[in-house]
């Protein structure tokens, strides 16, 4: 008992809660002959200890077993759920019953002992024992419930209280935070510097929260409010707005004499009754926040269920692809490329058409946010490029150029060129230079520097590259210059309006005289008529594809097309 005694560093207190006088002096008796030093409380009844328990933080409570009409186990239960107190109780009894002890132990008793066999050492000893018990396994609870550095509650406490409220149906809205600019901190002044940060953000947030919030720091710059009885965007306005300020203010780091700043992008989700659990509430929020940190920094952004919907459908419209390559449920349809003047095929425009199971026959437009996907939109063009080569095969047209769209993300991504040249090799009967690819406009805008890099060594392997849609984009003429390319394609925007609309046509005049200064051949899209064909012709411009000369046609439609036109034109 002396080394327990030693580790009691400061004075206890104790709360003795027993109907009987002299019981109580008994046990005040025992308690005086040791060492430690102790204050000691006493009540009679349930709502006397309520009384002291409401007021006052006690290290242990001692509770008789019989509370005149009441169970010493109401107050037990009492303490561990409503008060959520997490001190040490030890239950007292005159009765041996085991089924009695079992009930305390179960409700969070820490002890259970017979007052007939009560001498002082064992009641001490009982007493230092369960207070230690009661500490570690508040530890314990901590290290589960709140976060190490910043002392905020976990994503376990927070999804707790998140769930209260859902089951209550209150109302509340959850607000979820991430700092902006974070990771150069860490980067540039190390994890220290950025612990305090995380530190000081979260010491400012617990400034402005109301006493019945919870504030939570899930992970990283990563922190989470529980707003209760806020039930629209309106209230929340205000004190969102506030709370970015706070974050916005610059933070002194005294060891390196300078000032650091954050800033925040916080996604925020009411809680509705609409029967959701509190996971999908805090998801909701948490893909809310990206919608807003794409938006830019310092953004607020509150959920849409439309916006979940939409992404709901492109996630199954993903899958669906994915699925559909496997399935074969895609197919390439091609478009005449030819020369206006003498009528003769050049080249076709592999464009993708997919059957699908319950949508039915889908042009690209239908499905572009698939073909611009970063990893499907990539199996796809691969699927395009190496489908358009063995269709190439089968024609055995000599001197036909086979152009195949290829999206910005696929482009660009890792392995490109490696994986073009081993198609190429795969396809040994097919020269090289009778493959274009069709890069947007826009490419060259978005990374031009890793976008030439890349046309430089397509071009190396012996393929054409053509500039799809030009002139709708922002393409400076010093990005031409870099460009190693081999056609413009002319909108047909500015064609189709070539007829009517004087500004279209001096933008379709500027743009031959363009491709003339850059050597570079020339095609017009969208020709819809023999006058847009006649005035194309006028202008300079002598190839062209579009509706009037012959709309998308599956592959192997083409060599019928091919005999009729020439029959249509008289070439033999």
């Amino acid at each position: 008992m002396e080394v327990l005694e030693a580790e009691v560093a400061h004075a206890l207190k104790l709360l003795i809660v027993d109907d009987d006088d002299v019981d109580r002096e008994r046990l005040r008796r025992m308690l005086s002959k040791s060492d430690i030093d102790i204050d000691i409380s006493e009540a009679s009844s349930v709502e006397d200890s309520m009384t002291f328990l409401d007021n006052d933080d006690y290290d242990c409570v001692i509770i008789d077993y019989r509370l005149g009409l009441s169970s010493g186990l109401t107050l037990l239960n009492t303490i561990r759920t409503v008060m959520e107190s997490s001190c040490a109780v030890i239950m007292v009894t005159g009765l041996g019953d085991e089924e009695v002890a079992a009930e305390a132990m179960r409700l969070g008793a820490s002890d259970y002992l017979l007052k007939s066999q009560l001498q002082s050492p064992q009641l001490i000893h009982a007493i230092i024992s369960s207070i230690h018990k009661a500490e570690l396994e508040k530890k314990l609870h901590d290290m589960a419930h709140y976060d190490n550095l910043t002392g905020l509650a976990s994503r376990t406490l927070l999804l707790q209280n998140l769930q209260h409220i859902v089951v209550n149906r209150d109302s509340a809205a959850v607000a979820f935070l991430d700092l902006d600019n974070f990771k150069p901190i860490n980067d540039n002044y190390g994890h220290d510097s950025g612990d305090y940060v995380l530190v000081t953000i979260a010491n400012r947030l617990k400034q402005i929260i109301r006493k019945n919030d919870t504030l939570a720091r899930i992970g990283g710059d990563e922190f989470v409010l529980l707003l209760q009885d806020v039930s629209s965007q309106e209230e929340c306005d205000g004190f969102l707005n506030r709370l970015i300020s706070l974050v916005n203010t610059p933070i002194e780091l005294a060891e390196f004499e300078c000032q650091v700043q954050v800033s925040a992008s916080i996604g925020v989700a009411l809680v509705s009754n609409d029967s959701l659990d509190a996971d999908t509430i805090l998801r909701r929020a948490d893909q809310t926040m990206y919608q807003a940190k794409n938006m830019g920094n310092n953004n607020i952004l509150f959920f849409d269920p439309e916006e979940e919907r939409r992404q709901y459908q492109q996630r199954a419209m993903l899958q669906a692809a994915e699925r559909g390559i496997a399935r074969h449920e895609f197919e390439l349809h091609f478009q005449p490329q030819v020369d206006m003047v003498h009528h003769t095929l050049l080249g076709v425009e592999a464009l993708i058409r997919w059957n699908h199971p319950t949508m039915g026959f889908l042009h690209p437009c239908e499905f572009s946010e698939v073909l611009e996907h970063p990893t499907t939109g990539i199996l796809i063009g691969e699927w395009v490029l190496q489908e358009a080569l063995r269709q190439h095969a089968i024609w055995q047209i000599n001197d036909l150029v086979i152009s195949v769209n290829i999206a910005p993300a696929h482009l660009l991504s890792k392995g490109f060129v490696k994986r073009l040249e081993q198609l190429l090799q795969n396809s040994p009967n097919i020269n090289p230079k009778l493959l274009e690819l069709e890069v947007l406009e826009t490419v060259s805008l978005s990374d031009i520097r890793n976008a030439v890099d890349v046309v430089k060594a397509c071009c190396k392997l012996g393929v054409q590259i053509a500039l799809d849609d030009f002139g709708t984009g922002y393409a400076s003429l010093s990005y031409l210059k870099q460009l190693p390319l081999n056609t413009l394609k002319i909108d047909q925007s500015f064609v189709q309006n070539l007829l009517s609309n004087q500004e279209d046509r001096s933008i379709v005049v500027c743009i031959v005289e363009l491709s003339k200064a850059f050597n570079y051949n020339l095609i017009a899209e969208g020709v819809e008529s023999r006058e847009h064909e006649q005035a194309l012709i006028d202008i300079g411009c002598l190839r062209g594809q579009g509706y009037y000369i012959a709309k998308p046609i599956p592959a192997d439609k083409l060599t019928t097309w091919i005999q009729s036109y020439q029959l249509q034109h008289h070439i033999h």
